[in-house]
Order: C-alpha cells, then structure tokens, then sequence
C-alpha cells in the first residue's frame, strides 16, 4: 500500500501510477522526471505559440 499523499499529489492516472512506481523504488527519481517531462510537456513541433 502507498500513502494517501500520492492521491493528493497525482494530477492524473498516468501520473499516480508513476508516483506509486517511485514510491515502491521501482524507478529512479531520474526515471520519474525523465518520464514526466516527455508526458506532460510539449515538444516544440507541438507548441503553438501566439504572437
């Protein structure tokens, strides 16, 4: 079981999941940021920037 904290900070299911993985030392915290990053920040050929 994982604590409660990870539902709280969990922005998605994606996201929990990932945070149970951390939380279980499954993955590293690089891992973790590395994975995050590529989910949930665009890449600039999908950036649409507004002038």
């Amino acid at each position: 079981m994982y604590p409660a904290f990870i539902n709280k900070m969990a922005f998605s299911k994606e996201h929990k999941d990932l945070l149970v993985k951390l939380y279980n030392k499954e993955i590293t915290r690089k891992e973790y940021d590395r994975i995050v990053q590529t989910m949930y920040r665009p890449s600039p050929e999908q950036a649409v920037y507004k002038q």
